[in-house]
């Protein structure tokens, strides 16, 4: 679990490489942080191009960026 937010970037794409199409829920839970912080900060990311995001029924899933290009 992290313990504070340093690093947070490069343990979503880590996390997102080994397994693509996660929502925020079973993210937020892998990495011990809050759900609406890292929905803000996985908004971010997308808007950098770190990552991509697609709606599937109410839950929004999220994919390496580079992996989806592939």
């Amino acid at each position: 679990m992290v313990k504070n937010y340093k690093g947070l970037t490069a343990k979503i794409i880590k996390l997102l490489e080994e397994d693509p199409g996660q929502p925020v829920k079973d993210l937020a839970r892998k990495l011990g942080v809050n759900r609406t912080y890292l929905a803000g900060y996985l908004k971010a990311l997308e808007d950098q191009g770190y990552v991509k995001s697609k709606r599937i029924g109410p839950a929004r899933v999220y994919f390496n960026a580079k992996s989806v290009e592939r």
